[in-house]
């Protein structure tokens, strides 16, 4: 059981007597009580976080500046974007748009009162319980019923600070009965500091409403994210996530959804590229409750120098969950000896009338199709590059946003040629390959 440092249990206990609405304060007492009683419990994190969390970060950055000039510079796309400044402050850096509401959620402890944590067990998880005791904001999103929103919503999470922090960002998402909504979240900083990112986000799913969730990882090697993200789905409601992890020191997605409607859909798409000794983590947690539903989980990872991959995936149908489909799909690439990839496909069924089906492979670039493309004249670099580029590319082709598509698509390519630069002899064409890039210049 590890504890967490001294300057963490402060920063807690401080935020639990600050003033506050009542719904937080108790939320906040009960979390830092099972951290408490249950030491820090990692259920499903790799012990490589141990690492970070034993840093001495600063929790309490207030002071930001939050006239950061982000601008999205992907071409013809423009989406509705705010930013959330160090956890704290939201900007308003597009257009806005009056059909939905866009909240600090600090601000609305009364819009969800019912809510909030309704959908993760503090109990479950250290970075659980750490979120709910130390949050300082984060967004709080609502989308009426029957609105379509036809721009895509972009919230950004940006970590400026003098010094290496961490920063624990609370969002809570309703999308109302019939309603539709593509939502771009991602990180980013501005500061060569350290940062340990730990994001919870609960999202309602109304009857009838349609989300394509997209989240996207790519911050420094010597900086740590969880994105924990709790899905509840009501009837003919449709989820499509789009987990992107390109690069980090360690990096962990728990996605856990709940399929409480019938006919509900969810689909949970991911890439993960580690090199060097970067760890990367996903876990992926279906319940089927409801009946006639379908949910499908395809994850692909490729894995290069002493790096290390985890996939555990669940599928749980319950007895009265009939006609359900359900499938799960994890393949990994190693490129090296010392590269490590664990799957860990898991189902359990308790209905009778099923189509569920797993799965996972763990192994190196077919040596045949090299040798072939290198007897029609391409090099073993360039043959190697389009091999591993078109691993990928089922779940990069999955994307509904053309402009994302393309950049997640450029981002790869540059991140499989190393550090995410350009090579001017690669066979990959990028749609901007003359500019340079080392992030993901504010996506």
């Amino acid at each position: 059981m590890f504890e967490i440092n001294k300057n963490i249990t402060g920063f807690i206990e401080d935020m639990t007597y600050r003033e506050q609405p009542y719904l937080f304060r108790m939320k906040r007492m009960e979390a830092a009580n099972s951290l408490r009683q249950n030491g820090f419990v990692f259920q499903n994190q790799s012990p490589v976080s141990v690492k970070f969390l034993k840093k001495k970060f600063a929790l309490d950055v207030e002071n930001a500046n939050t006239d950061i000039g982000f601008n999205c510079t992907l071409e013809n796309f423009s989406p509705l974007v705010y930013c959330l400044v160090n956890g704290r402050n939201i900007v308003d850096y597009g257009k806005s748009d009056n059909k939905i509401i866009v909240e600090n959620i600090m601000n609305v402890a009364d819009k969800v009162n019912e809510l909030f944590g309704s959908l993760c067990d503090i109990d479950e998880n250290g970075f659980y319980a750490l979120n709910t005791a130390a949050f300082t904001g984060g967004f709080y999103i609502e989308v009426p019923d029957d609105t379509v929103m036809e721009l895509p919503l972009q919230l950004v999470s940006v970590f400026n600070s003098d010094c290496d922090s961490m920063f624990n960002v609370r969002n809570l998402i309703v999308l109302g009965k019939n309603s539709q909504l593509k939502l771009i979240q991602c990180d980013d900083t501005f500061s060569d500091h350290d940062f340990f990112v730990n994001n919870l986000t609960e999202i309602f799913v109304r009857e009838d409403a349609h989300l394509d969730y997209y989240k996207l990882h790519n911050i420094s090697n010597d900086s740590a994210a969880v994105n924990s993200v709790f899905i509840e789905q009501e009837s003919h409601s449709v989820v499509k996530t789009f987990n992107m992890e390109l690069n980090a020191g360690y990096l962990s997605g728990n996605q856990n959804v709940v399929l409480g409607g019938d006919f509900a859909e969810t689909y949970a798409y991911g890439i993960y590229l580690a090199d060097r000794e970067q760890e990367m983590d996903n876990y992926v947690n279906v319940e089927h409750i409801g009946t006639d539903c379908v949910s499908q989980q395809i994850f692909k990872g490729i894995i290069d120098d002493s790096a290390r991959s985890m996939f555990t995936g669940k599928i749980i149908v319950h007895r009265d969950s009939q006609r359900t489909e359900a499938s799960q799909v994890d393949k990994n690439i190693l490129l090296t000896s010392k590269a490590k990839a664990y799957a860990k496909p898991y189902l359990e069924i308790y209905a009778d009338d099923v189509k569920c089906s797993h799965g996972a492979t763990v192994g190196q670039l077919d040596e045949e199709a090299l040798f072939y493309m290198q007897q029609r004249g391409i090099s073993y670099e360039n043959a190697r590059k389009l091999l591993l580029n078109a691993f990928v590319a089922e779940v990069i082709d999955k994307i509904n946003i053309e402009p994302i598509k393309m950049r997640v698509s450029d981002m790869v390519k540059k991140r499989l040629m190393g550090e995410l630069t350009v090579c001017d002899n690669c066979v990959l064409r990028c749609s901007n390959a003359k500019r340079q890039t080392k992030y993901f210049d504010n996506i």
